[in-house]
C-alpha cells in the first residue's frame, strides 16, 4: 500500500533523499501464531532430552513477519532504478529475524528495463527460490516456512546470497530466466565464498514450470551461502545446522561446495491446484569424510483446494533420502506430511491453521540415529515430531 506521507517520513529518518524517488512503498506482513511442538530441542547436561513446547512465534509461521521499503525512479525510455530493503521481525521481542540481521530478508539496488530485464546488486534470493520454490509447500503463495527437512535445497529461501549480482529477464510470452553470481568478498581469495545460480520458468494459462541449478563454494564459512547472517560464526563452532547435515558443514574440514539441481511444475484446474517438485542436493569434498560427497534426493507432491475465494486447504507429502558417506553415516530417510487451512477475513487479514508431522530413520550426518526436525525448529530427541500452529496474518 502506497502511503506518500509515511514513506516520506520513513525515508527522512533513514536519511534517504525522498525527492529522488518516483514511487516509494512501505509494505509488510505481521504473521503471529500460537504453536505447539511435540518434541522440541531441549539439551540437559549435554544431551537432547526433548520436551513439549507451547510458544508464540512470528517468524516461523507460513508467511513470516516482515516489513520493507521498495521503490523505483523512472529514468525514461523504459528504464528505471529499483531498490528493496526488507527485514524479518519478531513481534514478540521486537528483534530482527534472520540471525538478527537488520535487513536480512533482502537488500538490493539496481536498474530494470521493460525490454531487457533487470540487474540488481546486494543480498538476494537464489534461482531455486526464484524459479522452483513456488511449486513447493515451503514457498508457494499459500504458505511459507513449511519447508523440506532441513531446507537443504533452500526451496523455502531460509538462506540469502550476500554480495550478489542478479539478472532477471522480462516476461517473454510466459518465459522468464535469470541468474545470480555471488562475489566472494574475501581478501586474498577470489573464489572463497563465491558461486552462481541459474534458472528459468514458464507460465502460460494453467500450466507453470521451473528449473534451476546452483553451485556455491565454502557454503558454511562466515559469509558463505549457508552462513551469511549477522550472527555467523566459523564452521567449527556454528550451531545453525541440524544433525541432518551438520556433520558435513561444521568442524575443521567442512564441505567445500554446495550444489542444488531442482525442477518443478504445477497445473491449475480451477478450484484445485496440483504441484510437484524434485531436487538433488550435494555437499562436495567433505574433508571430515576424506573428500566424500553427501547426496540427498527430495521429492514433494502438494495440492490446494479452494472451497470459496476466501477459504482454501492445502496438503503436501515430502520424501527425502540421503546417501551414506562412510559406513552407514548419512544413510537417512525422512517422510513428512503437512497441511494448511486458511480463511480470509478481508483482503488484508486472514486466519489459518497449519500442521506438520515428520518421521526420520537411518543414521544422520553425525553417525547417530536420525531424528526429526520440522521447518528448522531444532532436532527432536527421537525420530518423530509433530508441529501445530494457529495464527493470524495481516498485510499492509
Amino acid at each position: 500500500m502506497k502511503r506518500n506521507s509515511i514513506a516520506a517520513a520513513t525515508l527522512a529518518v533513514l536519511a534517504f533523499p525522498a525527492y529522488a524517488q518516483s514511487t516509494v512503498t512501505l509494505y509488510g506482513v505481521i504473521d503471529e501464531g500460537l504453536q505447539f511442538n511435540s518434541n522440541a530441542k531441549n539439551v540437559v547436561n549435554g544431551h537432547n532430552v526433548g520436551g513439549r513446547l507451547w510458544n508464540l512465534d512470528s517468524l516461523s509461521g507460513p508467511w513470516g513477519s516482515r516489513w520493507g521499503i521498495r521503490g523505483s525512479e523512472d529514468l525514461g525510455g523504459g528504464l528505471s532504478t529499483v531498490f528493496d530493503l526488507e527485514s524479518g521481525i519478531n513481534i514478540n521481542s521486537g528483534t530482527f529475524g534472520q540471525g538478527s540481521t537488520p535487513f536480512g530478508r533482502q537488500a538490493y539496488v539496481g536498474l530494470r528495463s521493460r525490454q531487457y530485464g533487470g540487474v540488481t546488486l546486494g543480498r538476494q534470493y537464489d534461482s531455486v527460490a526464484d524459479y522452483v520454490g513456488s511449486f513447493t509447500f515451503g514457498l508457494a503463495d499459500y504458505g511459507n516456512a513449511l519447508s523440506h527437512p532441513g531446507d537443504l535445497d533452500n526451496a523455502a529461501h531460509n538462506y540469502r546470497m550476500n554480495n550478489s549480482i542478479k539478472y532477471a529477464s522480462p516476461n517473454l510470452n510466459g518465459l522468464t530466466f535469470g541468474g545470480l553470481v555471488m562475489v566472494g568478498g574475501v581478501a586474498g581469495s577470489v573464489s572463497q565464498n563465491s558461486g552462481y545460480s541459474l534458472g528459468a520458468g514458464y507460465h502460460r494459462g494453467p500450466l507453470a514450470l521451473g528449473a534451476a541449478y546452483q553451485m556455491f563454494k565454502n557454503p558454511s564459512s562466515v559469509g558463505g551461502a549457508l552462513n551469511g547472517n549477522a550472527n555467523a560464526v566459523a564452521p567449527a563452532s556454528t550451531t545453525i545446522f541440524g544433525s541432518i547435515n551438520s556433520g558435513y558443514l561444521t568442524g575443521a574440514h567442512p564441505a567445500t561446495s554446495w550444489q542444488v539441481a531442482a525442477a518443478g511444475g504445477s497445473y491449475d484446474f480451477g478450484k484445485f491446484l496440483l504441484a510437484a517438485e524434485y531436487s538433488n542436493i550435494r555437499y562436495g569434498n567433505i574433508g571430515n569424510f576424506n573428500g566424500a560427497s553427501a547426496i540427498f534426493n527430495d521429492v514433494e507432491v502438494n495440492g490446494v483446494y479452494r472451497f470459496t475465494p476466501t477459504m482454501f486447504v492445502g496438503l503436501a507429502y515430502n520424501y527425502m533420502k540421503g546417501n551414506a558417506v562412510s559406513g552407514d553415516i548419512g544413510d537417512q530417510t525422512y517422510h513428512q506430511i503437512e497441511g494448511l487451512a486458511d480463511y480470509l477475513i478481508s483482503k488484508r487479514t486472514d486466519v489459518y491453521f497449519s500442521a506438520s508431522y515428520q518421521i526420520a530413520s537411518g543414521t544422520n550426518s553425525l553417525g547417530a540415529p536420525a531424528v526429526a526436525n520440522i521447518s528448522l525448529q531444532g532436532d527432536s530427541s527421537n525420530n518423530r515430531q509433530a508441529f501445530f500452529r494457529v495464527g493470524i496474518r495481516h498485510k499492509f
